[in-house]
Order: C-alpha cells, then sequence, then structure tokens
C-alpha cells in the first residue's frame, strides 16, 4: 500500500501536496511536514494502521486537484 501512496503523492501539484502534508501532520500527530515527507511517503514507513486513512485523505485531495483543474480549463 506504500506504493500507492508514494503513486498518489507524485501526482499531486505543490499546493495538493503541501495540503497532503499538512493534513498528515495534523491527523497523526506528526512532528512536521518534512518528516512526513521523508519518513513516511519517500521512506515507506508509514504505519500500518494509519495506511488505508492516508488513501483515503490522498485519494480525495487528487479528485479535488483534477476539480480545480477542470474548473481552470472550462473558465479560460
Amino acid at each position: 500500500m506504500t506504493e500507492n501512496i508514494k503513486q498518489m503523492f507524485s501526482k499531486m501539484n505543490d499546493e495538493t501536496r503541501e495540503e497532503a502534508l499538512q493534513l498528515l501532520m495534523s491527523e497523526f500527530n506528526l512532528e512536521s511536514t518534512k518528516f512526513a515527507k521523508k519518513n513516511w511517503i519517500i521512506g515507506g514507513r508509514i504505519p500500518e494502521n494509519n495506511q488505508e486513512k492516508i488513501v483515503r485523505i490522498f485519494q480525495n485531495l487528487l479528485r479535488i486537484q483534477v476539480f480545480k483543474i477542470n474548473e481552470i480549463k472550462v473558465t479560460l
């Protein structure tokens, strides 16, 4: 599941990534966004009991990202 999380994270734009890291920090009481990115996402050391929730969070953020991009295209 960690590979799936890494793939979703790589599909995020900068704004969505920052939001994702902030959510992880607050949701799981992490030390910092750098810790979340370095150890959990890049390092693949996400506690197993948190992985399913992170997948749901990332899926929702990616849906919002796609919606925003499509909204911009329609407006242009």
